[in-house]
């Protein structure tokens, strides 16, 4: 019992105001120089906007965490603006999810060789810093295609079901 409680069991917190991507990240680091490091509220921060996580050594490892994380450094989540859509909702990307994406403009490369798409100020591509791809953040303009064949079939149930019912009264 006197083990749980002494001094070099003691977590001591190392960064605070992590984002889960950036938590993983400094905790791999740590590990990679045989370092335990501990990241709590690592899973609430993920699912949660506003909710961050905290870094956490071991006490007799505090030294050694610190050396290994002096040359790595974090992006303040003030560096990189919110892009918010139209709803309101954070722009992330498509492929990875994460939200540090900024606009882009420029000749977009594809994967056919040859082809290439130029984009211009003011249109919907985005390019993610965290994994190098990039997308356009609109929909396309089929989406709403099944919305109005949906509507039109329920329109011309209507309309069937009304004739039925005329029928059937003149038929009385």
């Amino acid at each position: 019992m006197t083990e749980v409680f002494s001094e070099e069991n003691r977590l001591i917190v190392l960064r605070t105001g992590l984002n889960q991507p950036d938590g993983m990240l400094l905790r791999s680091v740590l590990e990679a120089q045989d370092i335990y490091a501990f990241l709590a509220n690592e899973n609430v921060a993920g699912m949660n906007e506003g909710l961050y996580a905290n870094l956490m050594v071991y006490a007799h490892d505090l030294e050694r965490a610190n050396a290994a994380l002096q040359k790595v450094a974090t992006m303040p989540r003030c560096a990189i603006p919110v892009r918010r859509d139209e709803d309101g909702e954070e722009i992330a990307c498509r492929h990875c999810g994460s939200e540090r994406v900024h606009p882009f403009e420029g000749v977009v490369p594809t994967i056919i060789p040859g082809v290439k798409i130029t984009t211009r100020k003011g249109e919907a591509w985005y390019h993610c810093l965290q994994c190098d791809s990039y997308f356009k953040n609109s929909l396309s303009r089929l989406a709403s295609i099944p919305v109005a064949l949906m509507w039109g079939g329920a329109l011309a149930g209507l309309t069937l079901f009304v004739i039925w019912v005329i029928e059937f009264l003149r038929w009385l």
